[in-house]
């Protein structure tokens, strides 16, 4: 996360190199920040709209729950020559809380609330402003910004967008400059858009995407099918769509709901979804059924699918397409891959310590249930085996095995340290926990 410092320095240029970038945030007018806007500077016209030859507008249609779109911002005045803004997004029914998150462009800087620093926000007010390059300089009557906006993953009811404008005049400093306030109000279109019944093709661990190895409790899982969000549409679960602290239930009009519990979702396109399973499933064969619009009179039903419940179900994640396990090298996370699979990526040498990701392998100490954050090392509780190259790890060589702290509860890590003897190339890597073993033919890059 790159932060904007400016040193502490009187005098016009360091202020206006400060503006040029956007104004300081919670200028956008809204009462519930206190009112304020940008004539708090731009002093040489106030009070905002106080020039009725101006103005600043909001285009906005009603929001699909998670889907994003594209809000208008437009300052007006028939002697300007250079444009800034400023816009929030507050739910209607708390204007303490955020609406959804703006995404940061080459042309539109988003900033979070209390501390000023630059998205992601994860949860934080968001003010999202201009930058230099695209105050429009020189351009006559009009300045025309499109902020892209992400709604909340659910219906949450009306959402209210506050924004302050500045016409400017050009000549580089805050006098001449003119200021405008708007808000507006846009209502939530709920989940009408989706009226295909969607379908069921297969579900499976998230990690191996091997059918047989089925799922257990807490494993990330994917569902695969048609129908199940807006077309060329995805949706991936953010912190601000986090419920009391765990992932949502429902995700851009999706549901999931396994052996009858409701899953979190993490993730929503037309063709996939990504689940993690019920904490304390029982083993043996389940159900799955996808629900759009669930509890509405427009609720659509997916054909529930059967999948095998086990007590474990252990997984790598890969850097897919590749065969090469998703894993850091410690203990500066550097990316543990062959650069012509991921970019930045390298072998990791034999004794650095190595840390792989992976799902399904069981309950922990203490259990952390469906959807919830790990806020902190959560070792495995059941004894495994974990072998690289075909030879068996010593404790000492095992440094951790659990919970990935930070995380969603099913996402586990391993930090091993890899043996001196450990050749050169792509090594396979296994860890077998209650007789059931990682999918075969998966590596790791090692070079000396």
């Amino acid at each position: 996360m790159q932060k904007l410092l400016l040193p502490v320095v009187l005098g016009a240029p360091v202020l206006l190199l400060a503006f040029s970038s956007g104004p300081p945030i919670r200028r956008t007018g809204a009462a519930v920040d206190g009112g304020q806007n940008c004539t708090a500077c731009h002093q040489t016209f106030a009070p905002a709209n106080s020039d009725g030859r101006g103005r600043i507008t909001l285009l906005a249609g009603s929001y699909t729950p998670g889907v994003k779109q594209v809000i208008w911002v437009t300052v007006e005045h028939p002697e300007a020559r250079r444009w800034g803004f400023q816009l929030t997004a507050r739910l209607a029914s708390d204007e303490t809380k955020p609406a959804g998150t703006f995404t940061p462009t080459s042309a539109v800087r988003v900033r979070c609330d209390p501390t000023g620093a630059d998205a992601p926000c994860n949860g934080a007010l968001e003010f999202a402003s201009h930058v230099r390059n695209s105050t429009q300089a020189g351009t006559a009557s009009r300045g025309v910004f499109a902020v892209e906006w992400t709604p909340p993953a659910s219906d949450a009811g009306e959402v209210v967008f506050y924004a302050a404008g500045n016409a400017a005049d050009g000549n580089g400093a805050n006098s001449g400059d003119r200021i405008y306030t708007t808000s507006l109000r846009v209502a939530s279109a709920g989940c009408g858009s989706l009226t295909a019944r969607p379908t069921i093709t297969r579900v499976t661990n998230a990690g191996s995407y091997r059918d047989e190895a089925g799922i257990a409790m807490n494993t990330m899982v994917a569902i695969y099918g048609a129908n199940f969000a807006v077309p060329e549409t995805a949706r991936e679960a953010l912190r601000s769509d986090l419920v009391d602290g765990a992932y949502p239930r429902t995700l851009a009009c999706a549901s999931v709901e396994i052996a009858g519990r409701t899953a979190p979702v993490t993730f929503v396109s037309p063709t996939q979804i990504n689940v993690q399973a019920p904490t304390g499933l029982l083993a043996g064969p389940v159900d799955v059924e996808v629900k759009l619009n669930r509890n509405t009179p427009a609720e659509l039903k997916a054909e529930k699918q059967g999948v095998l419940s086990r007590f474990y179900s252990p997984a790598f994640f890969q850097f897919l397409p590749s065969s090469s396990i998703a894993a850091q090298i410690a203990p500066n996370f550097e990316i543990l891959a062959s650069p012509t699979v991921v970019q930045g990526g390298r072998p990791i040498k034999p004794g650095e310590v190595a840390i792989l990701y992976g799902t399904g392998f069981g309950p922990t100490e203490p259990v952390y249930q469906q959807g919830e954050i790990a806020l902190r090392p959560a070792p495995i509780r059941d004894p495994y085996t974990v072998r690289v190259g075909g030879v068996t790890l010593t404790p000492a060589e095992i440094l951790y095995g659990g919970l990935s702290p930070g995380s969603i509860s099913g996402l586990y890590q391993f930090n091993i340290r890899i043996p001196a003897n450990t050749p050169d190339g792509d090594i396979p890597v296994e860890i077998e926990i209650g007789g059931l073993k990682t999918q075969p033919g998966v590596t790791i890059p090692v070079k000396r």
